[in-house]
């Protein structure tokens, strides 16, 4: 490989005259502000004119040559580059035109020996390169030699900017640097500036746009729409809008922006790549093959048209049809790192763990500086230290002293799952299905996306593997595991029994669905937030309902879409049966569209749109149909006069609350009982853990009415799956009451939301031990050996003594192990003696047998 050998001079600046015509034509600024602004043949035509005429500077040729390429004439612009080095032999910048056009054209050696002819004129004369089209040029040429990219930021990028801090060339190739190393965060700190400076300029939007796209969606979303507003014919923005689109299954309005990109560039590689995507998803697989071939009709050996097919198909969960992809593009160049990172995720999403960790470690060594690579490689280590839990149709891992404490409810749960889901859809997965359970955020990010930072999701299904989020990392909202498993694990019914050929918003409506079928208390349910988006007629049509997924501005948009999704299934289900579902998935399998399927089993599409829009509206109608909402953000404060206009509204449940709490704020406990008990009949479903049941086991608990707070507590514990702190407080007034079994019973809703708490698993063994239930006992005391190590002595002794009567082997384990913890404790000696004595006895047995 070569080096690049140019060194940089500081205070060497190189004067550049450019000689421009107002009289004959455009200048080269007019010029390049056509380019800008999306007039490409205008740019065209006023640089040939220019050209022709003899108007010296090598920014026309580089005009000319990029509208062109923007124009898909690639045999052109490389003529056009040809000649403006004829006359510019020195030109860095035309070599990396020509070098980046050799590339579309598939001439891979005349492009490497571009940028060895940089090397060369670059050593050989640094001085004359120091203005930032040049210094960007030279860092792009020293990164395909192989330089490092830190060191390209500083010594080109981060010079270009210091130096010409009015232009943003420097700007824009610092920000791609880090987009193409997957460092977003260091994209948007270096681009933002640019987007202040030059608030006009496409690339700037569109690459700051590409940099907060994962963190901030919206934000992103705007920027595309800036970059547009600048320059509507802007080719990488409408590609990204039509991926975008393709990704919401807007597939007729995706072909629409490809149209709009192949008016202005009819051969666009990418652009009929995601053409070919369509037509894969619509099983169309002779429009399919001819819309990759007009892909590749430049140059058949371009591995950047099979990579990115293999991308947006991986996004629609089609691992196994992304991964023949991304190897094609891979066997044309195998150091194509875009395609490798990707088949490296997808293969361990399709299970094949021994593979693709492989490939991603060999794209780490090709690419250092990759954080989607590094944090992978990170990753690996993380799993690779997991307990892992196996039965026939799972493997299940787990952080060690998580799996220790709940991974037997995680088993079986799972299996209640398989069990149930199975003989329902009447599909059964043949290989088992990996499980594995992060107790960091950002594990569970980067094995799920492939980046750190990505919050809001609990869990995620491939098909074949299921990850989640641990009670451990969601400590500061708690929500119930059990749930989010059940969930999961009917998306691996739903996307195997499809080949992953099923919309998202079916598959998630089925997984809420089917939350509900096993306990009401979970999933997406009517709320007074979702009746009011119903009743103002605020609901995606059906078939935009995947879109609502990714267009999502807030989480409660979110909730939102799954619990319309979840109530179009049950649609189905009433008016069709739910044989009817059975065979929409079915269909979807054998290749067909929703709308096939839909018209075949549903009644079609219209039918149903227009059915359900009136069945969920009269289910929005029959939820507390006397009862007024009026929404307020948590501890929004209420004015004096709203606070009375309320005491005025008794059907006003939200201002009842906000009268119920400033009853309790005065200490006027005998009124906020009068109004709580008001709202509970008002609206006696309410789940909320701000509801008027837990503000009122709160006045009873300072009342001292112990079994009053009780009976409310339990009430409320029927309607919500997911508040934990009213499910500790009721654990421990059973305890302190003595009410075993019902301490049991809600130990057990704990457990299903975080069986991580100390002072929980201590309250579940009181009771276990008082009930003479030896084995949550003995759980219990195994969990709490995991979570306060602290007291391991006394535990390893309690275990000891429960299992003397089943596993006296066992028993005497756990005696030896309290006294290496504390070898003075006396009741363990005693234990031991005991043990010792029993042995002796049974010996002395055994030998009078004899």
């Amino acid at each position: 490989m070569n080096h690049f050998r140019l060194q940089i001079r500081s205070g060497h600046i190189l004067a550049v005259v450019l000689f421009t015509s107002t009289v004959h034509g455009a200048t080269i600024t007019e010029c390049q502000q056509m380019l800008q602004t999306g007039q490409y043949a205008e740019c065209l035509a006023a640089a040939t004119e220019a050209i022709e005429r003899r108007s010296y500077g090598e920014e026309w040729p580089i005009l000319k040559a990029q509208a062109e390429t923007t124009l898909g004439k690639y045999p052109e612009a490389s003529a056009t580059i040809a000649a403006g080095l004829e006359r510019y032999a020195w030109s860095v910048r035309l070599r990396m035109l020509a070098h980046a056009n050799f590339q579309i054209l598939g001439e891979h050696e005349k492009a490497q020996a571009k940028i060895d002819e940089i090397n060369t004129v670059a050593t050989a004369s640094p001085w004359r390169y120091t203005d930032a089209d040049d210094l960007v040029a030279l860092g792009n040429a020293a990164i395909v030699m192989g330089a490092d990219p830190k060191d390209v930021l500083e010594g080109f990028f981060d010079r270009a900017r210091r130096n010409y801090s009015s232009r943003p060339e420097g700007y824009i190739a610092a920000g791609q640097l880090a987009l193409n190393k997957g460092d977003f965060a260091l994209a948007a700190e270096l681009l933002r500036p640019a987007a202040e400076k030059f608030p006009q300029n496409p690339d700037v939007l569109f690459a700051l746009s590409e940099a907060v796209r994962s963190g901030a969606p919206e934000e992103s979303a705007d920027l595309l729409q800036q970059t547009l507003a600048v320059n509507s014919n802007h080719l990488p923005a409408l590609q990204r809008i039509a991926e975008r689109q393709i990704d919401a299954e807007d597939y007729a309005t995706a072909v629409t922006t490809i149209d709009s990109i192949h008016a202005i560039n009819p051969w666009h590689p990418e652009a009929h790549a995601l053409r070919a995507v369509i037509h894969h998803l619509q099983n169309q697989p002779e429009d399919e093959a001819a819309s990759r071939a007009k892909a590749l009709h430049f140059s058949e050996n371009n591995p950047a048209v099979d990579s990115l097919i293999g991308e947006k198909l991986s996004r629609k969960y089609r691992f196994a049809e992304a991964a023949d992809y991304l190897r094609k593009a891979l066997r044309v160049d195998p150091y194509y790192l875009p395609a490798k990172t990707q088949l490296s995720q997808d293969l361990l999403r399709l299970g094949m763990d021994a593979e693709g960790w492989k490939l991603a470690d060999d794209a780490q060594r090709q690419d250092k500086y990759s954080t989607t690579l590094f944090n992978l490689m990170q990753l690996k280590d993380t799993v690779q230290a997991f307990t892992t839990l196996e039965n026939e149709h799972f493997v299940i891992r787990m952080e060690r002293s998580e799996a220790a404490v709940y991974g037997n409810q995680v088993q079986a749960l799972l299996n209640e799952a398989m069990d149930v889901l199975s003989q329902k859809y009447g599909y059964t997965p043949d290989e088992p299905v990996v499980v594995e359970i992060f107790n960091r955020p950002d594990d569970f990010a980067v094995r799920t996306f492939g980046m750190p930072d990505v919050a809001g999701f609990l869990g995620v299904c491939f098909g074949k593997l299921i990850t989640a989020n641990s009670p451990a990392s969601m400590r500061n909202s708690p929500s119930n595991w059990n749930s989010v498993l059940w969930h999961e694990f009917c998306h691996v019914i739903t996307l195997q029994m499809t080949g992953n050929k099923i919309p998202r918003w079916l598959s998630e409506g089925i997984s809420v669905y089917e939350e509900r079928v096993r306990d009401s208390r979970w999933g997406q349910s009517m709320s007074p937030e979702f009746r009011a988006r119903v009743l103002e007629d605020n609901v995606t049509p059906v078939s935009d309902l995947s879109s609502a997924f990714l267009k999502a501005k807030s989480g409660a948009d979110l909730n939102f879409a799954y619990y319309e999704s979840s109530m179009v299934v049950d649609y189905i289900v009433r008016e069709h049966g739910f044989e009817a579902l059975q065979q929409i998935l079915k269909t979807l399998k054998e290749g067909f569209t929703i709308n096939d399927a839909l018209d075949r089993h549903a009644g079609g599409l219209p039918e149903l749109e227009s059915g359900f829009a009136e069945y969920l509206r009269t289910v929005a109608n029959e939820f507390a149909p006397d009862v007024q909402f009026t929404v307020k953000s948590e501890g929004a404060e209420i004015s004096i006069a709203e606070l009375e206009a309320a005491r005025q509204n008794p059907a006003n449940y939200s201002a009842g609350l906000h009268v119920a709490a400033d009853f309790l704020k005065q200490n006027d406990l005998t009124n906020a009982e009068k109004k709580l008990l008001q709202l509970i009949e008002l609206y006696p479903e309410d789940p909320s853990p701000n509801g008027a049941r837990p503000m009122l086991a709160l006045v009873y608990r300072r009342q001292g009415k112990t079994e009053q707070q009780v009976a409310t507590l339990t009430e409320h514990l029927q309607r919500s799956a997911e508040d934990l702190s009213s499910a500790m407080e009721l654990l421990s007034l059973h305890v302190a009451a003595e009410n075993w079994g019902e301490a049991l019973k809600v130990s057990r809703l704990v457990d299903s939301i975080d069986p991580l708490r100390v002072t929980a698993v201590r309250q579940t063994l009181t009771a276990a031990l008082a009930a003479s239930e030896e084995s949550v006992a003995v759980s219990s005391l195994k969990a709490l050996l995991e979570l306060d190590p602290a007291d391991a002595a006394r535990t390893h002794f309690q275990l000891a003594r429960l299992l003397q009567g089943n596993d006296t082997a066992l028993a005497k384990r756990h005696v030896l192990l309290a006294l290496e913890q504390a070898p003075r404790y006396r009741d363990a000696h005693k234990l031991l003696l005991r043990f010792t004595e029993d042995a002796q006895t049974d010996s002395v047995s055994e030998q009078k047998k004899r």
